[in-house]
């Protein structure tokens, strides 16, 4: 049977509003397993960002366990949230997120800097995840000289080049056109048939991955 990843146990996530109890989650139990590709949707609201706050560590359960490679993070300080989160996680985001004034190359290097590697190392490390993607012939453009598909395939190279436990999207292909939506969710098909492990929001109207399964939630989470 195959290794189980991220394990929720009876997670639950709430909010005060004033004099309001938001709850964001309600239970949650979910297990997902080592190589599968896992996509949570549902409409706005229904606790998406909340889940992968929590699956990426940005965040802590009110209550309720959450182990990752089998180590329990749930009420880890923040110090270890981010050794964990630089070391074990890698994040794609709707809008890319990457450094305007670095270069292909130096925003795929970016959570090296954190890892305690040689620059060369480093370097070397990130030109090949950008050949990866298609994008080894654009080391030294800068992200406005890229297209918003292109954008996203050095975000998935950033993601993978500390070879994390997890891959984890937030509606990676929200920004993209059709044709573009399609050739990242080829890739992440591709990455999943490599073995990668992959969590992806997205809304219950969007294109779902052809290896998803998929998890929904509701309106109240």
């Amino acid at each position: 049977m195959s290794e189980s990843i991220v394990h929720f146990e009876d997670v639950r996530k709430t909010y005060q509003m004033g004099v309001v109890t938001v709850e964001a989650l309600r239970g949650v139990t979910l297990a997902i397993q080592a190589g599968e590709y896992v996509s949570i949707m549902g409409p706005s609201g229904c606790g998406k960002s909340t889940m992968l706050n929590l699956l990426g560590c940005l965040d802590r359960p009110t209550s309720g366990r959450y182990a990752l490679g089998g180590e329990d993070v749930s009420q880890l300080d923040d110090d270890a949230l981010s050794a964990i989160r630089g070391a074990r996680l890698g994040f794609i985001f709707q809008s890319y997120n990457l450094i305007q004034q670095l270069t292909v190359v130096e925003n795929i290097e970016v959570p090296l800097y954190y890892q305690g590697g040689s620059e060369e190392e480093s370097r070397t490390l990130a030109a090949r995840y950008a050949e990866r993607v298609g994008l080894g012939h654009r080391l030294d453009h800068k992200p406005f000289e890229l297209s918003g598909g292109q954008q996203q395939r050095v975000a998935i190279a950033r993601a993978l080049v500390n070879d994390p436990l997890v891959l984890l999207a937030d509606e990676p292909t929200g920004n993209l056109d059709s044709a573009s939506g399609v050739e990242i969710l080829r890739i992440f098909d591709d990455l999943n048939q490599q073995g990668k492990t992959i969590a992806s929001s997205r809304p219950r109207n969007r294109r779902c991955p052809t290896r998803a399964i998929k998890a929904s939630f509701c309106n109240t989470g």
